[in-house]
This record gives C-alpha cells, sequence and structure tokens, in this order.
C-alpha cells in the first residue's frame, strides 16, 4: 500500500501512512511510546512553547483507542464525547486527537508534523497535556493515537469554548432578554455574528458561568432568580444551552456569585457567594450538576468589593486565581492555593473604577493565557491580555456598542 497522508484541519485530525503487511492480531504493543512523546516536545520547545506534561489520564484513553481501531481494522476519530467520558473525570478539557497508521515510532512525529492540521495541534500552545497510544494490527502494522488536554489544574474560565471548535467565546443578555454567544476567533477578535441561544431573561437575573460544572466537559452557564432559584444550564458543546434546572434556592440575598474555580482541588467546579455581611462562602460542586455538603466560610471582608470574577490560571502556578476589582478603582490577583486556602493577594492595577463590567475572557487571544474584557461606560469593550506571570501584556479595543447588555461573562 502507497503512503499516503489524510488532514482535517478541525480538533481532531489523522494521518494514515505506509503499511506493512503482517497477519499478527491485534493487541496493545511494548513499543516505546515515550520516543513518540519526547519528539512531540521537541517540536514544541523548538516553536518556543511549553512541553506538554505526560498524564496516565490521557495516556489510558490514547491506548484504549489505538486498541480499538487494531483491532477493528478502521481508521477514523473517536468522538469528543467518547475522549470526555475518560478523561473529564481528571480534570482535563477541550481534547483534540492525531492518529496515524504504518509509521515507526520515529517516523509518526515526522508525518504529524508535514501535516498543517496535525501540525496545529501539537503547537497548539493551549494543550497543557498529551497521552499517547500504540497498537499493532493486521490491517496496518501499527495504529498511533495523540490525545492532547486542556487545563489539568485550573479549571476554564468564563464562558469558555460554547462552540467546541477550542477557541474562547462569550455569552450576553440583551434588553430583549435573549442570550446571546459572541463566538471568539482564537486570535482576540470574533467570528460571525451573534447567535441567540435562549429567550425569557429578566433586567434582574443574574448570570454566572460555572466552567464544567455538570462534570460532562462542557461549560456550563447558571441563572440566578430574582426569587432566589438557582438554575443550571448545561452547555451542549455546540453553542447552545439545555433547558434550566432549578439547582437550588435561597440565593437571592448574595452581593456577588462567582462560579467556575476548584477552590478545593478535587478537580469539581465549586461556587463562591458573597453574603451582605462580607463573608465569602464556598459551595463544593459535586461534579454531576449540584452541590455536596454545607458551605464554609473561607474569608471576610469580600462585601466591598465591586466586581468579583473567576480568571483561571491568571498567574501561572497551575491553580485558579480569583481578580477583585476594590472600590477604590484598584485591581487585585487573589491566588488560590487548591486546598481550600489563599496564596498572598497581590495589587495588579488601578483606574478601574469607571468599567461597567469586567469579566474573564479565557484565552481570548489565543497565546495560552487567560485574559480579561471590560466594558467602558462609553460601551467599548476592551481585551487586556494577561501575560501568564500575574500581569498583563498589550491592550486593544475590541469591540463597540456593548452597553446595552445586562449581563455579560
Amino acid at each position: 500500500m502507497r503512503a499516503r497522508i489524510l488532514s482535517i484541519i478541525l480538533p481532531a485530525v489523522l494521518v494514515v501512512g505506509a503499511s506493512v503487511a503482517v497477519a499478527s492480531p491485534a493487541q496493545a504493543a511494548t513499543a516505546d511510546t515515550a520516543t513518540v512523546f519526547s519528539q512531540t516536545n521537541a517540536q514544541r520547545v523548538k516553536a518556543g512553547l511549553k512541553p506538554l506534561i505526560s498524564d496516565s489520564t490521557l495516556d489510558r484513553a490514547a491506548q484504549a483507542w489505538a486498541q480499538q481501531l487494531a483491532k477493528s481494522c478502521t481508521f477514523a476519530h473517536s468522538t469528543a464525547s467518547w475522549r470526555t467520558s475518560r478523561t473529564a473525570s481528571a480534570g482535563w478539557s477541550a481534547t483534540g486527537e492525531n492518529i496515524a497508521a504504518g509509521y515507526s515510532s520515529g517516523a509518526v512525529v515526522s508525518a504529524w508534523m508535514a501535516s498543517s492540521g496535525h501540525r496545529a495541534n501539537i503547537l497548539n500552545s493551549r494543550y497543557t497535556g498529551v497521552g499517547i497510544g500504540y497498537a499493532k494490527g493486521t490491517c496496518y502494522s501499527s495504529y498511533w493515537v495523540q490525545i492532547f488536554g486542556l487545563s489539568k489544574s485550573a479549571t476554564v474560565p468564563g464562558t469558555g469554548d460554547a462552540d467546541s471548535d477550542h477557541d474562547a467565546d462569550i455569552v450576553a443578555v440583551d434588553s430583549q432578554g435573549r442570550l446571546l454567544v459572541y463566538r471568539g476567533n482564537g486570535a482576540g477578535g470574533w467570528q460571525g455574528s451573534a447567535t441567540a441561544v435562549g429567550t425569557g431573561w429578566r433586567a434582574d437575573d443574574k448570570l454566572v458561568t460555572l466552567g464544567d460544572f455538570s462534570g460532562d466537559g462542557m461549560g456550563d452557564l447558571g441563572r440566578i432568580r430574582a426569587d432566589g432559584t438557582f438554575e443550571l444550564m448545561r452547555g451542549t458543546g455546540a453553542g447552545t444551552h439545555a433547558a434550566p434546572v432549578a439547582i437550588g434556592k435561597g440565593w437571592g440575598g448574595f452581593r456577588r456569585v462567582v462560579g467556575g474555580i476548584d477552590f478545593d482541588g478535587d478537580r469539581r467546579t465549586d461556587v463562591l457567594a458573597v453574603k451582605p455581611t462580607g463573608a465569602l462562602m464556598l459551595y463544593r460542586g459535586n461534579g454531576a450538576g449540584g452541590f455536596s455538603g454545607s458551605a464554609a466560610q473561607i474569608g471576610t471582608g469580600w462585601g466591598t468589593m465591586t466586581a468579583l470574577f473567576y480568571a483561571g490560571d491568571f498567574n501561572g502556578d497551575t491553580r485558579g486565581d480569583l481578580i477583585a476589582r476594590r472600590a477604590d478603582g484598584t485591581l487585585w490577583l487573589y491566588p488560590t492555593t487548591g486546598t481550600r486556602s489563599w496564596g498572598a493577594a497581590k495589587q495588579i492595577g488601578t483606574g478601574w473604577g469607571g468599567m461597567t463590567a469586567i469579566i474573564s475572557a479565557g484565552d481570548f487571544d489565543g497565546s495560552g493565557k487567560p485574559d480579561v474584557l471590560a466594558r467602558r461606560s462609553d460601551g467599548t469593550m476592551t481585551l487586556y491580555r494577561g501575560n501568564g506571570k500575574g500581569g498583563w501584556g498589550t491592550v486593544t479595543n475590541v469591540g463597540t456598542g456593548w452597553g446595552g447588555f445586562s449581563a455579560l461573562g
């Protein structure tokens, strides 16, 4: 069989290589997958990127799919839901995949790098981990699978990737009560027009970005009604959200509610809420769309904050952080330790008092570092790029006319 390469420019792409006829049954191979891992990271380092970590969960998923291909004599990608079911519980999200057949361990990475789609996965700055799978079969001598993962430790902030294209998006509620998705283009801008994905929002409804609160690998949204009902809207991964389901009562009296953060390090996203007294409360998520145990107080003096949101791993220590604006317009970073405690707070800005909304943008510009979006009083939306070290990169205006939205996230 002649060598051939097929490339699909998607988050998951595939390669077919030369086949060597063998008569052995499909079996898990004992080849040195470390060779493929080290060569993959060599390409990243050469491109000025951080190396990927090796993770047993991703390895098991990649190995399972390689064995499935070898056993069935097929050559196709796993599905996003298949990968999510095997990796989300370990904290991975936004998985991508490269597959190949007929290559040796010394040649497969070169083949992937020669194809733009596969190279894009290997050199995607947002991925932090990779698993390698290898199996032998009868139709091709070898089957290789790479499964890439995003956000092993800090969960994805903000709305995240609503439509599964690996680019950060945001949501907004307009004056007609519609929930709109604005799709990011992965380069600090927008793609296409906004899409209405929900109706029936009222001006006094509170929007809460929850991260993967339901444990299915998709970003979820919360809505707190005026009567204090907390509703969960599960993300579908197709830019839409499921119908709201009530998951709590008595949430109407909180000054601020923040979701998406894994405060206790159990790889399940939690919700933080500020009482009128200024007490900061932790409501632990159970990883399945509900809460676990009783609320716990984790801070005091938070009542004076005029903005509060989860920023992802803003300082580069692999743990999630909060950003808060104080009444004097200063902006502060509150790092977490991943063990139900706080690191040292750090001032990261002044003059933020005039912003009418400040939200996490996730990795909005595709740099691999979380960013912040702020709405000015004239309705201009401004992108503040994070530098991955707890500070700022360049600042860019990314739109006008944003003043009419009652909620952003």
